[in-house]
């Protein structure tokens, strides 16, 4: 992620047109103690937003984790509680997130992935319906041959 973020919104939907369903949506934003791009932070926020809207009994139709108030690392405002060790900690973040990149790029898309289930498993995401993505992934790109 080029750009660290200072907030992010945490959203749950069922599907509102299975009216004979209980309803319930509903949405939280979980701002951050100072903006980053650490992976594992933004996961931790989103957990923390995930926990304080869930309801249980609800079959839910759509989930999501929407990042808000983006900022360029070059601008970042530093805080009054910012020291030599906190720096040292955002700097070796950094290295990781870079590491983890570095290892994608070279090992191929989703290689190293922190959290995540495995594809195949049984909470794999089912996306028979997407929309195409040619103008995103290679691998998608339609071929023709003559």
């Amino acid at each position: 992620m080029p750009y660290p973020l200072a907030n992010l919104m945490v959203f749950v939907n069922t599907n509102r047109f299975q009216l004979d369903q209980p309803q319930y949506r509903n949405s939280v934003v979980v701002p951050l103690a100072r903006p980053t791009d650490d992976t594992r932070d933004i996961a931790q926020a989103a957990a923390r937003g995930l926990e304080a809207i869930f309801l249980a009994g609800y079959r839910y139709h759509k989930a999501g984790v929407m990042l808000l108030d983006l900022t360029a690392d070059a601008n970042r405002q530093l805080s009054l509680d910012e020291t030599p060790q906190s720096e040292a900690e955002r700097q070796r973040s950094q290295r990781l997130m870079t590491t983890l990149d570095k290892l994608n790029r070279e090992l191929g898309r989703d290689a190293v992935r922190l959290g995540l289930p495995s594809q195949g498993n049984a909470w794999a995401l089912r996306c028979q319906r997407h929309t195409p993505r040619y103008t995103t992934r290679w691998e998608e790109l339609v071929s023709v041959k003559s």
